[in-house]
């Protein structure tokens, strides 16, 4: 008898227990996630996962303030910066940077991790000179930061960089500028360093480089750029291919295979570090040699001394061969590997070709 009592009461308990403990299923915790830094005023995107269907609150605090409070929407009559997350949880907020910044979002009383977003400098920055042996020059930041530490800073002959100016940007432009004087006649390279403020969260960067030409003594005006000749100004007119008689590999033999170019413009082309290679990229690199309106230059494959109308490529032995008389390509090129001309034959072709 008193065991049936003692586990009745024990059933009972239990039932009342698990009544009690079954509460309604808690609020997910919200998370956040954004960029590491932002460059410039920019707008970004952060997103995060909250429950699906509530609103989620931002709230943010500028790095050096630590003041965190809900974001304002100054696009809205400054409401409150808010998203909801979508049937699957997910949420996006887009924001913009001025400094470096700490970000958290709040669903109900749950709060999410906080993310830290710095901002990068973006620097723009330029050159002039209207003065002989003058140049200045200007930039500014943005984010516009005044007191920002500024370097700039001239390329040296081997492509490194010296400080030449330490400034400051000032003003609500975050602006900066800087004057030299004494420098030599010819083309200067600079560029622009702009310095963080870690106590604002804001990373410093470079500026691109610009140049300018700075006039001297020796005249004002710049030298004339080179131009670069158009497609089909300089010609294959005629390539012999297959040397006549025998392949021997005697240097005479070799000089039977040649090619000539013909210049079709009306100004004289400098034909240094242009090349002419056949498909399986063996090159020739012209030396400096100036062809003139409508003049011809032939490149012989073997050896022999040069004239202004007659070039050697210097091959020599049973390999020195190069145009394949079974069907080739040979191709003209400038040094920057612009193509100029081509020239193709076919296996039936009678061991030349006029292109």
């Amino acid at each position: 008898m008193i065991t049936r009592l003692v586990t009745a009461a024990a059933v009972i308990g239990v039932t009342a227990t698990l009544a009690i403990a079954a509460p309604a299923s808690a609020a997910a915790i919200p998370t956040l996630s954004g960029p590491a830094e932002v460059k410039g005023y920019s707008q970004f995107t952060m997103t995060g996962t909250a429950d699906p269907g509530t609103v989620v609150h931002l709230y943010e605090t500028a790095i050096g303030w630590n003041d965190m409070q809900p974001a304002k929407d100054f696009e809205r009559d400054n409401g409150l910066v808010t998203a909801t997350a979508d049937a699957s949880g997910r949420f996006t907020i887009r924001r913009w940077l001025d400094s470096g910044f700490y970000f958290e979002v709040h669903q109900d009383d749950a709060v999410s991790n906080r993310i830290t977003v710095h901002s990068r400098v973006d620097v723009t920055f330029w050159v002039t000179s209207s003065a002989v042996g003058t140049l200045r020059a200007t930039g500014r930041a943005t984010p516009a930061q005044p007191g920002l530490p500024v370097q700039i800073q001239r390329r040296n002959a081997n492509g490194t960089y010296t400080t030449v100016r330490t400034t400051h940007t000032a003003g609500e432009t975050a602006t900066f500028d800087a004057t030299f004087t004494g420098l030599a006649r010819g083309e200067h390279y600079y560029r622009a360093y702009v310095g963080g403020d870690d106590s604002q969260g804001v990373r410093g960067d470079y500026s691109t480089a610009h140049h300018t030409w700075v006039a001297g003594p020796g005249g004002a005006n710049p030298p004339a750029k080179p131009v670069t000749p158009a497609a089909g100004s300089v010609v294959f007119n005629r390539i012999q291919y297959d040397s006549p008689g025998a392949d021997s590999g005697s240097n005479g033999s070799l000089n039977g295979e040649w090619f000539r170019l013909k210049n079709r413009t009306k100004s004289s082309i400098n034909l240094k570090g242009w090349t002419v290679r056949d498909k399986q990229n063996i090159v020739f690199t012209f030396p400096s040699l100036t062809l003139k309106p409508g003049a011809q230059v032939v490149v012989r494959t073997g050896k022999g001394k040069s004239s202004a109308s007659t070039r050697y490529w210097g091959r020599a032995g049973q390999k020195g061969y190069v145009w394949n008389n079974g069907g080739d390509t040979a191709f003209l090129r400038t040094p920057a590997n612009k193509q100029i001309d081509t020239c193709k034959w076919a296996k039936k072709s009678p061991g030349y070709t006029n292109c």
